[in-house]
């Protein structure tokens, strides 16, 4: 089950917010079971952002501390039947508390339907269709699981508290279901206590893996139960390499956070192969990322003690500012005029497309490069009378692997694009297949041509460091779309940007209406040379 992480969102009345959960084992030190902070609404989303991660890291730190002096002992983790038996104890307090007064039945019908996560998960449960989870929990059986916990004085690994939570829930519903049997006037026996285990108090937790396993298998591990992207393999294992090779091939077992905190200065000082020094956000977003994740899975199974990168972080001070981030109105007429200057012969078809028409996507879609490289022929068609580019994990790498539609602007098809793509043959659109070399999935042709574009753009003559040759397109997309009044939902949905609160995130937008978004950018009207 995976452990729920905070999140930055917004209140319904636009404060900033997050919300972090206290991990049982020093929820009683730490003196509360969540921390939730909250920032001015009129914070930018970047300052939003840098509010939240300095909050964090204090957080997490303030929890590795605790961890760190705890004298209760180590937590113990819990087997499912134990987390059965648990919530088995409780269950019985709630049937010895509520037994023989069961009260109100639309009550325990409205406390029953809250644990179902969606509309269309209590449209099952009406027509008697199994739900096999997981289950909202809501903040009263949080409460619930924590007061258990104290009350058998345990520390609970992570993953053990949200088991529980899980059991808890699922044999609320079944208590719910007494209680209403019960005001109709049912007293019989309850099957449930029947099935419960009897409790046996757990066990610390002890690291399962040996005291030699190096760095490397533990991340071989992390790949094989987790399967992140080729893309993130190929640069995490060249992180995780570098942190064993730093360690002299010291087991994962072994590592500590002064390890950890050596490994970071020498990131901080070590020349890259341009001379100069890794970023601080370099370090912490990526390498001390990467090794958090890595060790964090390790622990959450049983492979190491402890997680020596938690409260490790970089502190820098905040980045000047010197330009906006997005293209400006001279750099995109140099790109787009140069898209439309004959190419050399030597180039593909698709390489020549590529130039032709991916700034173009890109300007009036927001889309990341290799969103549009990866395209297929398929990809691009007609839905509800409007034509629409399928972004698509199938094609190639989509973030947060959530495929989206975005409507094509009117200018590109008055441009052609749409006959372009069906006089194609099937297949990529900006690449082609039979001349790939061979190279990893980590390094797709798509990226590859995505990174010969860049060079192209900084060819041009596009050449401030501080605006990305890619990514530009994304800022110029985003500062358009606010200055046309744009829906401020539709400008996140169409690049693909994560919606702010969780009632946005309810439902699709129709193509008809996104399409009538995007034809709020104005046209780009190319100027003579």
């Amino acid at each position: 089950m995976a452990i729920r992480m905070a999140k930055l969102s917004r209140t319904p009345t636009g404060l900033w917010t997050s919300r972090k959960v206290i991990p049982a084992d020093v929820r009683t030190a730490y003196g509360k079971r969540e921390e939730k902070p909250t920032w001015p609404a009129s914070l930018t989303q970047g300052q939003a952002r840098a509010e939240f991660g300095a909050w964090l890291t204090s957080v997490e730190e303030r929890i590795a501390a605790l961890r760190s002096s705890n004298d209760d002992g180590p937590a113990v983790d819990l087997t499912e039947r134990q987390s059965r038996a648990l919530a088995g104890e409780w269950y019985q307090q709630l049937e010895a508390e509520y037994g023989d007064d069961p009260g109100d039945e639309i009550g325990w019908e409205v406390q029953r339907e809250q644990l179902y996560p969606s509309d269309e998960s209590r449209a099952a449960a009406l027509d008697n269709l199994p739900f096999e989870g997981p289950w909202r929990i809501t903040p009263y059986l949080k409460k619930e699981a924590s007061r258990l916990l104290e009350h058998e004085r345990l520390q609970v690994t992570e993953r053990a508290e949200e088991r529980l939570q899980q059991d808890m829930a699922d044999l609320f519903i079944s208590f719910c279901d007494l209680m209403m049997r019960r005001t109709r006037g049912d007293y019989g026996k309850d099957p449930v206590l029947a099935m419960l285990p009897k409790w046996q108090p757990a066990q610390p937790v002890e690291p399962s893996i040996s005291s030699d396993a190096p760095i490397m298998s533990m991340f071989d591990g992390y790949v094989d139960e987790r399967k992140p992207s080729a893309a993130t393999v190929k640069a995490w294992r060249r992180f995780l390499r570098h942190l064993s090779e730093f360690l002299d091939s010291k087991p994962a077992a072994s590592v500590t956070p002064d390890d950890i905190i050596s490994w970071k200065d020498y990131l901080l000082r070590e020349p890259k192969k341009d001379g100069q020094p890794r970023s601080p956000k370099t370090v912490r977003e990526t390498y001390l990322a990467a090794a958090k994740a890595v060790f964090g899975w390790a622990k959450e199974n049983r492979k190491v003690a402890d997680n020596p990168v938690v409260g490790v972080t970089v502190r820098a001070g905040k980045r000047v500012k010197v330009r906006e981030r997005g293209f400006t109105s001279d750099e995109t007429q140099i790109i787009l005029r140069a898209t439309l200057d004959p190419v050399p012969p030597r180039f593909t078809r698709q390489t020549a497309l590529a130039r032709r028409w991916v700034p173009w996507l890109c300007a009036y879609s927001g889309a990341r490069v290799n969103e549009i490289t990866q395209l297929r022929k398929q990809d691009i068609f007609r839905r509800d009378g409007v034509w629409v580019m399928n972004i698509t994990p199938e094609a190639g790498s989509v973030k947060n692997d959530e495929a989206r539609l975005v409507p094509l602007h009117s200018h590109l098809l008055d441009q052609g694009f749409v006959a372009l793509v069906e006089s194609s043959k099937d297949g990529p659109l900006f690449y082609d297949p039979s001349r790939g070399r061979g190279g990893s999935d980590g390094n797709p042709q798509y990226k590859k041509m995505g990174e010969r574009l860049a060079s192209w753009v900084r060819s041009l003559g596009v050449s401030d460091p501080h605006v990305a040759p890619n990514h530009g397109w994304r800022h110029r997309f985003k500062t358009i779309a606010r200055s046309v009044g744009m829906d401020p939902e539709a400008r996140s949905v169409i690049p693909g940007h994560a919606l702010d609160t969780e009632g946005e995130r309810y439902g699709e937008w129709p193509i008809p209406q996104l399409a009538v978004e995007i034809e709020r950018l104005p046209r780009i009207i190319l100027n003579p040379d």
